[in-house]
């Protein structure tokens, strides 16, 4: 199994020039960034759906064992009624094949609910109609949602709990699924919260495949405790 780190997007000049070359195009930004890390998470893809030649120019980007996480669609999880209809049914057969140009370099979906109450009986009947070919990771906004029997649910229909890190902890484990989904959104770690978490995502690779997204708005592209280094420093460290 493999560990995938990165951040969420990559198209940011302010790296430069401390992730960035002072003197690298932004048309080159993603080759590099690929060369540095191992996966990213892309959230333009929630907004509107991205032409078949952006997701080839991405692929043909980045190494073989380079993974994206794409965010699903707004439009399948962010209406206040969740019932499936045939439009979200078709929003969702356009959504599985822009991404499917991805190929083997998609490695998971993510899919938010900003949702204040559960609604798990929904959630559960969107998962059965999600395409089958590629792991989720359901990323619910209220610890409400939360319970051992949904995390059983959505784990046996093919996706995962997305650990959202706030505070630094370190949990004992993580969701069951198929993937396990981390995204880390502390502003800077210390070196022992830093060294907990490398340890607790090795071990969990072991058995899976996981995905690690760090905050990249934190502070300097240079600093190994926040932000985009600290991903390259996990690269570094798990490799």
């Amino acid at each position: 199994m493999t560990l995938f780190v990165g951040t969420s997007g990559w198209a940011y000049k302010e790296w430069k020039p401390d992730f960035y070359p002072a003197t690298l195009p932004q048309k080159d930004f993603l080759r590099f960034y690929g060369e540095q890390l191992t996966g990213c998470e892309i959230n333009a893809t929630f907004y509107r759906r991205q032409s078949d030649a952006t997701f080839l120019r991405w692929k043909d980007s980045v190494p073989e064992g380079f993974r994206f996480a794409v965010k699903a669609h707004r439009g399948m999880s962010y209406g206040l009624d969740l019932s499936i209809t045939d439009q979200k049914l078709e929003l969702i057969a356009g959504f599985r094949d822009s991404v499917a140009n991805l190929g083997k370099k998609l490695g998971a979906v993510m899919v938010q609910f900003p949702h204040k109450d559960p609604q798990r009986d929904a959630v559960l009947e969107l998962l059965r109609v999600l395409p089958d070919n590629v792991p989720y990771a359901f990323d619910f906004k209220k610890d409400a949602w939360d319970a051992p029997e949904f995390r059983k649910q959505l784990s046996d229909g093919g996706a995962t709990l997305c650990w959202t890190d706030r505070s630094g902890d370190v949990p004992d484990e993580l969701p069951p699924g198929p993937v396990a989904y981390v995204r880390l959104r502390v502003e800077r770690y210390t070196e022992e919260q830093r060294a907990a978490w490398r340890d607790r995502l090795e071990k969990e690779a072991v058995e899976r495949d996981v995905y690690v997204f760090v905050k990249h708005e934190t502070g300097p592209a240079n600093d190994p405790l926040g932000g985009v280094a600290l991903a390259r420093w996990l690269v570094e460290e798990t490799s």
